[in-house]
């Protein structure tokens, strides 16, 4: 089981609705092992997103979302290279931006890239596509 918490002046405290019945669920005496982890901040992960959407609505070469992040998140250097043990044919797989396969320094390296390429790609400069990615976040 899973629980997100806060250390808090008097502990440890369950961040969500979720979490408080899971932890709930916890015997009171019982012993049992924490492994800290700190997550990544979702507000963030919302605000890649919104870049996305951005560089999605303002280009006409790609038909679904999905595939526009495949392509951005390799372009911007977020890939594995993967050999065919079939055919011996290399290709390229992006790699997750999954909270548990990326943590907040490489998602922000992540972010910083992807922003970089799109403003290559699209013409945009970094400045306005910042100011653009309020309407959507």
């Amino acid at each position: 089981m899973k629980i997100l918490v806060i250390k808090t002046q008097t502990g440890l405290k369950p961040c969500y609705d979720s979490d408080f019945e899971n932890y709930s669920k916890i015997p009171i005496n019982e012993q049992f092992e924490i492994e800290y982890k700190k997550v990544r901040n979702y507000e963030f992960h919302k605000k890649y997103f919104a870049l996305l959407k951005l560089a999605f609505e303002n280009q006409s070469d790609y038909r679904l979302m999905n595939d526009l992040r495949r392509d951005l998140t390799i372009t911007a250097g977020f890939y594995t290279e993967v050999v065919n043990k079939v055919t011996g044919e290399v290709y390229t797989l992006a790699n997750s931006i999954s909270f548990a396969k990326m943590d907040n320094v490489e998602f922000n390296d992540l972010y910083e890239k992807t922003k970089d390429v799109i403003s290559k790609w699209l013409g945009i400069e970094n400045e306005t596509i910042d100011l653009e990615i309020q309407q959507y976040y």
